[in-house]
């Protein structure tokens, strides 16, 4: 029904914009032009530029600052929830010894999610952002 009520909408919008011609649009584009080109209007969409610079520029600095921790912290997680892990397979082993070897298996894969973990996190907080470094890149 939304769509229905849209193209209907649509329609209208179009016969009555081409029985009235040109003139009205030319009118609305030569308005905008005006506005676009007013100093007082540029003057605050420079403004507008330089704020959104500086709130990037400083969320780039926290997010810099708080990456080692956020990573330490993920870290602990890991580590807790292998040595839970661990702790399951030791029980669950029932004495048959394979319980040993997945809990070997667990510690290599663990060294090395840490070892990866702390690449990460030394590596996060290299980026810059400026008129020429977008945050995104």
């Amino acid at each position: 029904m939304k769509k229905f009520i849209f193209l209907a909408g649509l329609a209208v919008g179009f016969v009555l914009g081409s029985r009235m011609g040109r003139g009205p649009y030319e009118s609305l584009e030569r308005t905008a032009r005006q506005v676009a080109d007013d100093p007082q209007v540029q003057r605050r969409a420079a403004q507008a530029r330089e704020t959104a610079g500086r709130v990037a520029q400083d969320a780039a600095e926290t997010a810099k600052e708080k990456a080692p921790e956020v990573a330490s912290n993920v870290q602990d997680t890991v580590a807790g929830a292998a040595t839970a892990a661990k702790g399951r397979l030791s029980s669950d082993d029932g004495g048959t010894g394979s319980g040993n070897e997945a809990s070997a298996d667990l510690d290599a894969e663990g060294s090395t999610l840490k070892a990866q973990s702390e690449e990460t996190a030394n590596a996060a907080g290299d980026g810059e952002v400026g008129e020429d470094r977008p945050l995104s890149s």
